[in-house]
């Protein structure tokens, strides 16, 4: 077992990339699915207990912690717990007033009813989840879409039959992905299939991608989609057709980010950064688009370790353009290779890295955009404020498409177009905001291409003829895409 510093000289990035230390034991034990939140905190699920879950009736250990970089100068200064008494919590998914996570057995709605920054309400959204079966199948990437839908994946051997508020009901039987409402009034099924699929991200048009170990590192979600998976059926029309052929090499990939930003160069740009975990690499694929066909094409992996108790779970993009990954730190990895209880399994350790781009190859920290006041539509130098608060608490829904909004909405970084079209969830618009809205969609507006897809993405969340729209921009586009939904 290697220190973090220690482990940090064993890292091999392409030239004027750095990787730094974000959290490390003892302030975190060991981290499995992490989210941003519109404020620039890392949300991170955070566990001592896998694999072996905490029987029924018996106190959970586990815990939600949080990472802020309150003055926003690239360090993140404090480290504390939304939630504890978990038991092996997974998928993440920070909202406005907590968090939507996994703990076993039930998707859960943590809240924070008094500002305090803890956890006084739980509220189970959906379950239970069966976890009989397999510690490590269970769910986890929870993401919001473009769509405003939840979507998450379930993971290898488990079989769960879920019902929603509304008498919606899936079953799950082993791999599959799913959607869900915030609330839990509604769920459905979303692709039949894989294996483990174990981390989710999307692309910049809204097609959906995950990470899976026996079939596929990286598989194309084609809704109502059938996949290959250990023996089971597809539905009489055939599996989707796979976009790769490779397999880098492993039986374990995980936390696959696609990466939509502007801070590493454009040859790092839009690709597919994905942990493997079994080689202690984070391995790269290209993705190549036509009209006809949607591949990826295999590239030198885009980091390599010293250290084989590297283990990199999760991959997310921070609103400062760098990658970050969840480090599992263990010297066994898998179930199935010594049994659970094996003495060597490590249970405290566990890393948080940021891996960004200097150009010099300094170590340099690197600051995240400021945070200024929205509703004043403030930037600071050339760099617009990022669009924090959600329209429920400290944003004025009359300040929806101001400037500094609609910038934001065409971000270049997905995350931080993310948070700006979450500002649109449960807002009424003014006739005056809807044609303001409608117009960013129209051809010939000089606006960018992803600004009219987030613009349309904003209507299909507010029923506003989004179907009209998006086939206006579907025929005048230059960039070949899927865009489902």
């Amino acid at each position: 077992q290697l220190s973090p510093a220690e482990e940090l000289a064993g890292f091999h990035l392409p030239t004027g990339f750095v990787a730094e230390l974000i959290a490390a034991e003892p302030a975190i034990a060991k981290p499995l699915n992490m989210a941003f939140d519109s404020d620039g905190a890392l949300w991170i699920t955070d566990t001592t207990e896998y694999p072996y879950p905490v029987p029924a009736g018996e106190a959970a250990h586990d815990s939600i912690k949080v990472l802020r970089d309150k003055d926003h100068n690239g360090s993140f200064e404090s480290v504390t717990t939304f939630a504890d008494g978990l038991n092996i919590p997974i998928g993440i998914l920070p909202v406005d007033d907590g968090v939507i996570c996994f703990s076993i057995p039930n998707i859960m709605h943590l809240r924070d009813t008094d500002g305090d920054g803890r956890c006084d309400e739980r509220k189970v959204v959906l379950g239970p989840f069966d976890t009989s079966r397999d510690t490590h199948g269970m769910i986890n990437a929870i993401r919001r879409g473009a769509d405003g839908w939840i979507y998450a994946c379930h993971g290898f051997n488990n079989q769960s039959h879920v019902k929603a508020a509304d008498a919606s009901e899936i079953h799950l039987i082993s791999g599959n992905t799913f959607r869900f409402r915030a609330d839990g009034s509604h769920v459905e099924q979303f692709t039949h299939g894989q294996v483990n699929p174990f981390g989710m991200t999307s692309d910049e048009w809204g097609n959906w991608f995950t990470a899976d170990c026996h079939s596929k590192p990286v598989t194309l979600l084609v809704r109502g989609g059938f996949y290959e998976s250990f023996g089971r059926p597809h539905d009489g029309l055939g599996f989707v057709p796979s976009v790769m052929d490779h397999l880098h090499g492993s039986t374990a990939i995980c936390g696959i980010n696609y990466y939509l930003a502007n801070q590493f160069p454009a040859d790092f740009q839009k690709k597919f950064y994905s942990g493997n975990v079994m080689t202690s690499r984070i391995n790269c694929n290209r993705l190549e688009v036509d009209r006809n066909r949607i591949r990826l094409v295999e590239e030198p992996d885009f980091m390599t370790s010293d250290d084989p108790w590297f283990r990199p779970v999760d991959i997310r993009l921070g609103p400062d353009g760098a990658l970050y990954v969840a480090d599992f730190y263990n010297k066994i990895i898998g179930l199935y290779e010594v049994r659970l209880d094996h003495p060597e399994r490590d249970r405290t350790s566990g890393r948080i890295w940021r891996i960004s781009y200097r150009g010099d190859g300094t170590a340099q920290k690197q600051a995240a955009p400021p945070a200024p006041s929205v509703a004043a539509g403030a930037t600071t130098g050339a760099q617009s404020a990022v669009i924090v608060g959600h329209p429920t608490n400290d944003v004025p829904a009359a300040d929806l498409l101001s400037a500094a909004h609609i910038e934001e909405l065409g971000q270049e970084n997905a995350t931080r177009r993310h948070f700006a079209l979450e500002r649109f969830n449960g807002v009424a618009l003014s006739a005056d905001q809807r044609a303001q809205l409608t117009q960013l969609t129209a051809s010939g507006s000089g606006r960018s291409e992803l600004l009219r897809i987030s613009a349309v993405w904003a209507l299909h969340r507010l029923q506003l003829d989004s179907d009209q729209r998006l086939a206006a921009v579907l025929s005048d586009s230059a960039s070949p895409h899927l865009l489902v939904a």
